[in-house]
């Protein structure tokens, strides 16, 4: 009968930093609750940011530190997918409701409603994930969506159709780029992604101001992630 496996201290020390790296989004999470509640949009965004990068680094962590094996009782999984929901949806949603144009309240209260249920549809999607590491369906990145709007200004009309239109893609064989994961135009992709965040970042502590230089690094950064994800997605069924 096989021994399980013995691991060392330092072992079991990585594995639960990172589990408390991913934990941490918990903190970054209250911290831009309270900053709604006060009114400081500038904070919140802070706050979901610092998230963001939390989110982005962890699982490379957590492979690299062999969580799964070292600690397998504990399913850092779910922590991050429970940290997942409250800043990247539950938030976000928030957020839109109570500081973006989306229509009469009901209209923006079932958006709202909208917006959390169908993103369950991504969280407990048991394959969400293509072979090749991409989203499949929209991801539920409501604070992308959220950010957008609130930096562009966007109306209530545009933000109203784009809700919908997103929340039915959750449901559909589309294809959505992770840019730590898919290895393809992974530098590209790493490169692309900060300077959307760093653009976004720049514009979100301006705004209503815009800035044509910063403006230009979002949609040209941004509009990378848009054309590798219609590329992908017009390549057809996932790959193996």
């Amino acid at each position: 009968m096989p021994t399980a496996p013995h691991f060392t201290t330092t072992q079991r020390a990585a594995a639960w930093f990172v589990h408390a790296f991913t934990l941490s989004g918990l903190a970054w999470a209250t911290l831009a609750i309270l900053a709604l509640i006060e009114g400081d949009y500038t904070a919140m965004w802070l706050w979901l940011g610092v998230a963001l990068v939390v989110d982005s680094v962890d699982g490379t962590m957590a492979r690299k530190a062999c969580v799964k094996e070292v600690l397998p009782w504990f399913d850092g999984g779910i922590v991050d997918i429970a940290v997942d929901y409250l800043t990247w949806t539950f938030i976000p949603a928030l957020f839109m409701y109570l500081a973006l144009p989306m229509g009469a309240k009901p209209l923006a209260l079932a958006l709202v409603i909208l917006i959390l249920v169908s993103s369950m549809f991504c969280y407990a999607n048991e394959h969400w994930k293509s072979s090749d590491y991409y989203f499949v369906g929209f991801p539920a990145a409501w604070n992308i969506v959220a950010v957008f709007m609130y930096v562009m200004g966007t109306g209530a009309l545009f933000n109203v159709i784009t809700i919908v239109v997103l929340a039915v893609l959750t449901l559909t064989p589309t294809y959505y780029t992770h840019p730590f994961r898919v290895k393809k135009f992974m530098a590209v992709n790493i490169v692309a992604i900060t300077v959307w965040i760093a653009a976004t970042a720049y514009l979100v502590a301006l705004v209503p101001d815009r800035p044509l230089w910063a403006v230009l690094a979002f949609w040209v950064s941004g509009g990378w992630f848009v054309v590798t994800c219609a590329w992908r997605t017009f390549a057809g069924a996932d790959r193996h």
